[in-house]
């Protein structure tokens, strides 16, 4: 999605998250995926697929948003783990 004139209130929206959004981002990301890893956990398959919608909708606010920035696919925060 290219973020321009036709979307000028999503790209300030975009400018003013930058980095701020990229730690949080990544950590709910990462909580989510332990939670779907985790062989102990006991969910239902309407959950399972609720938190792999939820995995989806962290990577394409994530990549949006370095793309708008003009940062590298990893994040800013890949480095600092």
């Amino acid at each position: 999605m290219e973020v321009g004139p036709a979307h000028p209130l999503l790209g300030s929206i975009l400018a003013n998250l930058g980095r701020e959004i990229g730690r949080p981002l990544d950590a709910l990301r990462e909580e989510i995926g332990r939670f779907l890893d985790d062989p102990h956990q006991t969910i239902s398959e309407a959950e399972r697929a609720q938190a792999t919608t939820l995995l989806t909708l962290c990577d394409e606010l994530g990549t949006l948003t370095r793309e708008h920035l003009g940062l590298s696919p990893a994040g800013p925060a890949a480095g600092d783990r």
